[in-house]
């Protein structure tokens, strides 16, 4: 894994190879008002039953390498049979939760002609939904709305991430550059902003304030991610000003060796360690989803993420509300977190492609359209106005 940092590296890497993908993470915690949500934007969802059934298709015409190495030349010199392009498949996740339990969630799928992003800093705009960065903000921060569609009423967020760390040294990086970049772009910010839920005749039914501290990353790959890895699990915890951040990858391949992580930040600075992790035995959902329910490390006695309760239930990931430990310069810590668990060979499951592509709604742009993405400049650095 690549692992970069700052706010600077945040830009759009606009991918075109079948099975590439690439998203935007926001999440958040008010431990006063018991919200906490979960917002991704996608230019390439590999979460999409519909980019997967594609991908499936066209490899099983193609006899794709990627999915059988043993294909000869010839069979390789095959005309393409219209690879389907990642960024036809863009999207929005939106997931607001109080107090343990699912408030609401949206899946939204656009096509390419909803989206417009930078390829100079964090901007992204697909249909209602939209985030950017504002240097000239006071403080500068990154400014996201989204939308939620429910059955007699839209849910809207209008959120402000100020980072609370903005200088990053070097971070280490793999012997071998790797297909899968992650961006710690703000991993420790001040959050503060509105959740109003709206009704049909745009009415504001019902309004939250949330204040409290979130969270930021970037992932892009360049190959299918189920090629090169079963399971994935990561997250991150805040305790007063620092936050934790784990991964945990676990191989296709058994003999490769689990790829892990511990990376804590402050304003004092970022201390970052490779790491062996000891999964529990697997638990499993209702979907019969197998996943850990506590991880350890051999390596850091202290550490340990157990999981109180699952937030987003499916049959491809998860994401649970944890109680975390670590120690930090001598002092032992115990807070909560939030973390997200992926099984990638439930990716490519035909078996439940019908039931995610019932939960999402297909969103049409509208007539004309904004355009493709440019090849630079930005969508907005203006605070959006209601």
């Amino acid at each position: 894994m690549n692992l970069v940092a700052g706010i600077d590296q945040d830009f759009h890497r606009p991918q075109k190879s079948p099975g590439a993908y690439e998203w935007w993470h926001f999440d958040g915690t008010d431990d006063s008002s018991g919200y906490s949500f979960s917002i991704q934007f996608y230019a390439g969802n590999l979460f999409s039953a519909y980019y997967q059934d594609s991908l499936k298709i066209y490899w099983k015409k193609t006899k794709s390498p990627l999915l059988d190495p043993s294909q000869n030349s010839e069979a390789r010199d095959t005309p393409a049979m219209g690879p389907p392009n990642p960024l036809d498949y863009c999207g929005v996740s939106f997931r607001l939760f109080h107090r343990g339990n699912m408030a609401l969630e949206s899946l939204q799928e656009f096509s390419q002609k909803s989206l417009k992003a930078s390829d100079k800093h964090g901007a992204v705009l697909l249909g209602p939904n939209r985030f950017n960065w504002d240097p000239r903000g006071d403080p500068p921060s990154y400014v996201l709305t989204a939308q939620a569609p429910l059955d007699r009423a839209t849910v809207r967020a209008r959120l402000f991430f100020a980072p609370l760390l903005t200088q990053w040294p070097a971070l280490p990086q793999p012997e071998n550059p790797s297909t899968h970049t992650w961006i710690l772009a703000a991993p420790l910010c001040h959050v503060e902003g509105t959740f109003q839920w709206v009704n049909r005749e745009g009415e504001s039914q019902k309004e939250v304030a949330f204040v409290g501290k979130g969270y930021h990353d970037h992932h892009v790959g360049t190959v299918p991610l189920d090629r090169f890895v079963k399971a994935w699990h990561w997250g991150r915890a805040f305790a007063e000003d620092q936050t934790l951040v784990y991964s945990i990858q676990t191989p296709v391949e058994a003999e490769e060796p689990t790829e892990g992580f511990l990376l804590t930040a402050s304003k004092d600075g970022i201390r970052m360690a490779k790491t062996e992790f000891k999964p529990s035995k697997n638990n499993r959902n209702f979907f019969w989803l197998p996943y850990p329910k506590r991880l350890e490390s051999p390596d850091n006695s202290d550490f340990s993420v157990e999981h109180h309760q699952t937030l987003c239930d499916g049959p491809v990931s998860l994401i649970f509300e944890d109680n975390v430990q670590w120690t930090s310069a001598g002092e032992s810590l115990k807070t909560r977190g939030l973390s997200s668990y992926l099984y990638t060979p439930r990716l490519s499951s035909r078996f439940f492609f019908p039931m995610l592509k019932g939960k999402s709604l297909i969103v049409e742009p509208s007539e004309g359209g904004i355009g493709p993405p440019p090849t630079s400049g930005d969508v907005s650095t203006t605070r959006p106005v209601e």
